[in-house]
């Protein structure tokens, strides 16, 4: 069995050293061999397009168990810097998997970008707003459980971070009726370790025991 894990850096964690990171701490629990792909600063569009593709690669070689970490909100990516071969790079280093070569953006982190990406890093950050942009994750997250259900993958779908806004919509609705979507308005991951942060050792135990009750 394969545990595949992937997020930001609520998992990725660059402080810890690997084997203290909740996932290796749960593969160890299960006996499971391990995959992640979490990397330090990635938005939800990365991780549900990464979690897809690594997936069906995956799939093929034994069975799987998909632990899918979302992250806040706000994050967005935008194509990157060009290389000689006029291919778009990443900017963080991909030890596992060949990500799709694109580049996080937070506010004022421009160094090194052309102007159109400035432009439109501007344009998207001056236009967004959570609520709409937790519909849109609602839907993402329902279409890569619909992937994981087709390619008879288990998986457990869940929030690290607080996500603190008030959304009836229907998609919301019904993302709340799959019992392996943790709901994203009543849990997140860092709420274990009782603070709002990157987990420290100790955090990530209580991480990984979390998760081996529930998955057992």
């Amino acid at each position: 069995m394969i545990l595949y894990s992937n997020g930001c850096s609520y998992t990725a964690n660059m402080i810890l050293d690997p084997d203290q990171k909740y996932p290796y701490l749960l593969s160890k629990k299960l006996n499971w061999e391990l995959y992640t792909a979490a990397i330090a600063g990635s938005c939800n569009r990365r991780i549900i397009r990464s979690t897809i593709r690594d997936c069906i690669n995956l799939s093929k070689l034994d069975e799987v168990f998909a632990l899918i970490q979302l992250t806040h909100l706000h994050r967005t990516e935008y194509a990157g810097k060009r290389t000689k071969d006029n291919q778009y790079e990443y900017s963080y280093d991909d030890r596992y998997f060949d990500y799709d070569l694109y580049e996080g953006l937070k506010p004022n982190d421009y160094k090194g970008l052309s102007n159109h990406v400035i432009e439109w890093a501007d344009m998207g950050y001056a236009l967004h707003d959570d609520t709409a942009e937790f519909t849109r994750i609602c839907s993402d997250t329902l279409g890569l459980a619909a992937f994981l259900k087709i390619k008879n993958i288990n998986y457990c779908i869940f929030t690290a971070p607080k996500i603190d806004i008030d959304c009836q919509d229907a998609l919301y609705k019904e993302l709340q009726q799959d019992i392996n979507i943790l709901d994203p308005l009543k849990f997140n991951m860092l709420d274990l370790t009782g603070q709002q942060k990157h987990p420290d050792k100790d955090g990530m135990q209580l991480i990984a025991d979390y998760f081996y009750n529930l998955i057992n």
